[in-house]
C-alpha cells in the first residue's frame, strides 16, 4: 500500500524544522568543542576573567574615571565566572551543562557587557576599543559559527538593554566608521578562523587515512588469521579424536598433561575469538578517528541498530552471548549516524562482558525505550563487578581506564562514545556501585519529521 504524500507546506515545514535541528546540533557541536579545546584552561580563563573584571572598574572608575562605570556590574559579572573558576568542584550530574555555561558567561561578560557600555558612553573610543578587544577576544576562543552566534546575541541584547535602561544621545550619524571597524575586524577574525578550520581538517583528513591504511594492513591479516582457525577448527578434532585412539589403543605413551591437551583442544576458538576481538577493536579505533568529520546526519531507527549492534558483536563464547538481552520496549527515531550509535554500543557491551566475566549470574541488560518528557533513551544495564568511586567521575576522560585492566586498555572508548553522542545532540551518563551494577543511559531528541536515511 503506498503511503499518501504529504501536501507542499507541511513537507516545506517538516524539511525546514529538520534543517534547523541540524543547524542547532553543529552549534551545539561547535559550542562542546570549543569547551573542551579550553578545558584545560578554563579555570585560568574564568580566573582572568573574575580579576578582570573589579580591576578595570579600579581603572576606569578610579585612575581613568568614565562616565556610568558601575562597580556593581562589574562585581556581577566577577562572580557569575566564579563556576568557570572552580569547575573541577561541580558535580557530576551537572558537568555536562559547563559548554553552555561557558558560551552564556562569554556572551555576557563579552560582547553583551561592551556594548551596553559602549552605547550608555555615547560610543566613546575609549569603550570602542574595549568593546572591539572582547570580540575579537569571541572569535578567538569559539569557531566562527558559535562566535557570530555569541557576538549576535551578545551586541543585539546589550543594544536592547540601553534601549528600555538609558536613552543617551547617539550621534548615529558617526556610525559608518565604526561600522566599517567592526566588518573588518569580524571578516578577519571569520577569515583566521576558516584557516583554522582548513588546517583542522587536513590534520583530519591525514589522521583518517593513517588509520584506514594501518586498519587494512591489520584487517588482511586478522582476517587470515580467523579462515585459519576456522579451518583448524574443523579438522582438529579429528587430530585430536586419532590422538585419543592412539594412547587409548597403546600405540603412543601419553606426553601431553590433561591440562595442556584441554587448552589444545580450544586453541582454534581461543585464536578466531581473539582475532576477531582485534578486528572489532581495530573497527572502533578507525571509528574513533573518523567521528569528526563532517558527514551528514540521517534518520536512525534506534531499535532496529541496538538490536543488530547486539547480533553481530564478537562474542568470544556462547555464554556471552546468552548473557546479553535485549529488549525493544519504545522505539524512537533520531537524527544521527547509525554506524556510530553501533560503535557506541559495541563499546559499552564490550565493557559489560569484561566486568561480568567473574560473576557466572551477572546479565547484561539493553533496553530501548522514551523518557516521561518524549526523549528516546538507550539503557546498558549489567550487574556485574562495577565501577570504583575514584574513577566513576572520570569515566568519560580519554586514557582513564578501570582499575583492574591498566595495562590492556586504552582508555579510549568511553570518551569515544560521550564524543559521539554529544555530536548527534544527545547526552550520556553513567551511575554504578562497586559490586553490584553499572548502567550507562543515552537519550536523544526524537525525530518526528522525515529526514535521509543514515548510512
Amino acid at each position: 500500500m503506498t503511503m499518501p504524500k504529504r501536501p507542499p507546506a507541511q513537507r516545506l515545514r517538516a524539511h525546514l524544522r529538520a534543517n534547523f535541528r541540524a543547524n542547532l546540533s553543529r552549534l551545539r557541536s561547535s559550542v562542546v568543542e570549543g569547551a573542551q579545546v579550553a578545558e584545560n584552561r578554563m579555570a585560568l580563563l574564568g580566573a582572568m576573567a573574575v580579576v578582570a573584571q573589579p580591576l578595570f572598574y579600579v581603572v576606569f572608575g578610579l585612575l581613568y574615571p568614565q562616565p556610568h562605570e558601575n562597580v556593581w556590574l562589574r562585581l556581577t559579572m566577577a562572580i557569575l565566572g566564579l563556576p568557570i573558576v572552580f569547575e573541577s568542584l561541580i558535580p557530576k550530574r551537572w558537568r555536562h551543562l559547563l559548554p553552555s555555561y561557558w558560551l552564556i558567561y562569554i556572551t555576557a561578560s563579552l560582547p553583551l557587557f561592551s556594548t551596553y557600555m559602549l552605547l550608555m558612553n555615547g560610543l566613546s573610543p575609549v569603550w570602542l576599543a574595549y568593546q572591539l578587544a572582547c570580540v575579537m577576544l569571541v572569535f578567538m576562543l569559539f569557531d566562527a559559527r558559535a562566535s557570530l552566534v555569541s557576538v549576535l546575541v551578545g551586541c543585539g541584547l546589550g543594544a536592547l538593554l540601553d534601549l528600555f535602561f538609558h536613552h543617551p544621545e547617539i550621534p548615529y550619524g558617526s556610525l559608518g566608521p565604526f561600522v566599517a571597524v567592526w566588518l573588518f575586524a569580524g571578516a578577519g577574525a571569520v577569515i583566521c578562523d576558516l584557516s583554522r578550520a582548513i588546517a583542522w581538517r587536513v590534520r583530519t583528513h591525514s589522521l583518517q587515512s593513517v588509520t584506514a591504511t594501518i586498519s587494512h594492513e591489520l584487517r588482511t591479516p586478522l582476517a587470515s588469521i580467523r579462515l585459519a582457525a576456522l579451518g583448524l577448527d574443523r579438522h582438529f578434532p579429528e587430530l585430536i579424536a586419532g590422538y585419543d585412539a592412539a594412547i587409548a589403543a597403546g600405540l603412543i605413551k601419553p606426553r601431553m598433561r590433561a591440562r595442556s591437551l584441554a587448552i589444545v583442544r580450544e586453541l582454534a576458538e581461543t585464536v578466531s575469538s581473539e582475532a576477531e576481538h582485534a578486528q572489532v577493536t581495530i573497527e572502533m579505533l578507525l571509528a574513533a578517528a573518523q567521528a569528526t568529520s563532517q558527514q551528514a546526519m540521517g534518520r536512525v531507527d534506534a531499535g532496529a541498530t541496538v538490536a543488530a549492534a547486539a547480533a553481530r558483536y564478537p562474542y568470544g563464547s556462547a555464554s556471552e552471548r546468552e548473557r546479553v538481552r535485549v529488549e525493544i520496549k519504545d522505539n524512537f527515531v533520531f537524527l544521527g549516524w547509525a554506524p556510530a550509535l553501533t560503535n557506541v554500543i559495541f563499546n559499552l557491551l564490550k565493557n559489560s562482558i569484561h566486568y561480568t566475566a567473574k560473576k557466572t549470574d551477572a546479565i547484561i541488560y539493553v533496553q530501548v525505550d522514551c523518557t516521561e518528557d518524549g526523549r528516546g533513551r538507550i539503557v546498558v544495564f549489567d550487574s556485574g563487578t562495577g565501577i570504583s568511586p575514584g574513577t566513576l567521575p572520570r569515566v568519560f576522560e580519554r586514557y582513564v581506564s578501570g582499575k583492574d585492566r591498566p595495562d590492556t586498555a586504552l582508555g579510549i572508548g568511553l570518551a569515544y562514545c560521550q564524543d559521539v553522542v554529544l555530536k548527534m545532540s544527545g547526552t550520556i551518563a553513567c551511575s554504578s556501585r562497586e559490586g553490584i551494577f553499572t548502567r550507562f543511559v543515552i537519550t536523544f531528541p526524537r525525530l518526528q519529521e522525515d529526514a535521509p536515511s543514515a548510512a
